[in-house]
């Protein structure tokens, strides 16, 4: 019998303030892949950006703007244009509501705190940031969003390699069925023509999301190990941004030698 990998909820929601370590990716404009181009560490009152090893590997990649050099680490105590631009500003009619939106407070919540929350995501765009996935004390620990909401009652599934297809009421049942803290058990999708590692979210039987393509091998793994559980983080509006509806957070032990990073192309390129 396999042993269970189930999520403790209440390790799975660490504040903002308390992320440091960002992963941005990039969507290629041709093969549409997700690729982890940068990282992005808030240290003291210290933004600092540096270029990853995947970056440099992808032909004819061009630099962000303002960020030119690959192998820089740049340092400021600003975050880089390119993600500061997607900060909302307090002058803004409508800061408050989507502050409170991402589950921070507007009277406080900082620059750094919206993009922790939000993703960096604009509606069209290329870039978009996650929390660091990392095995800490010998526990894996990933916090991100459930990707392709819209698209998974859009296409057939293959849970587990048996064939599935979800109707968007379906879908929106289950996904109006969760509060914070539920469970959702990760589950293989196999057969998929564009990802041979994809594993979907499933609440109850129910697919409602997908586990982001950068963690999907690593998730793929987990499941050689047994069954795994992640935890409802929070949950958006049906009306919100698609991106925002399901945030959930992976902390189970981590088999022997587990990395999340195994051929280490989310490592800085150079740390000049």
């Amino acid at each position: 019998m396999s042993s269970a990998l189930l999520t403790d909820p209440r390790a799975v929601d660490r504040t903002a303030h308390e992320v440091t370590d960002l992963l941005v990716l990039w969507q290629h404009p041709t093969s549409r892949e997700i690729c982890p181009i940068g990282r992005l560490e808030h240290v003291r009152d210290e933004f600092q950006f540096a270029y990853t090893v995947a970056a440099g590997e992808i032909e004819g990649f061009r630099p962000l703007p303002g960020l030119p050099d690959l192998e820089r680490q740049y340092r400021s105590g600003e975050l880089p244009l390119v993600l500061g631009q997607r900060i909302l500003v307090r002058a803004r009619p409508d800061y408050d509501e989507y502050v409170r939106s991402l589950g921070l407070d507007p009277e406080f919540a900082t620059p750094w705190e919206q993009i922790v929350r939000s993703g960096g995501h604009r509606e069209g765009d290329t870039l978009q940031v996650m929390e660091l996935p990392r095995v800490r004390e010998g526990r894996a620990q990933a916090t991100f969003f459930g990707n392709a909401v819209r698209w998974i009652a859009r296409n057939e599934l293959r849970v587990d390699g048996v064939p599935r297809r979800v109707s968007v009421e379906e879908q929106e049942r289950a996904l109006h069925s969760l509060t914070e803290g539920d469970p959702l058990s990760v589950r293989r999708d196999e057969g998929n023509a564009f990802d041979a590692d994809a594993c979907l979210l499933l609440a109850g039987e129910t697919p409602v999301a997908r586990v982001p393509r950068v963690l999907a091998s690593a998730f793929k793994e987990l499941l050689g190990a047994g069954d795994v559980t992640v935890r409802v983080v929070r949950l958006g509006d049906a009306n919100g941004p698609p991106h925002l509806r399901l945030t959930v957070g992976l902390d189970v032990p981590a088999p022997d030698g587990f990395e999340f990073d195994r051929q280490g192309r989310w490592e800085p390129l150079r740390t000049a």
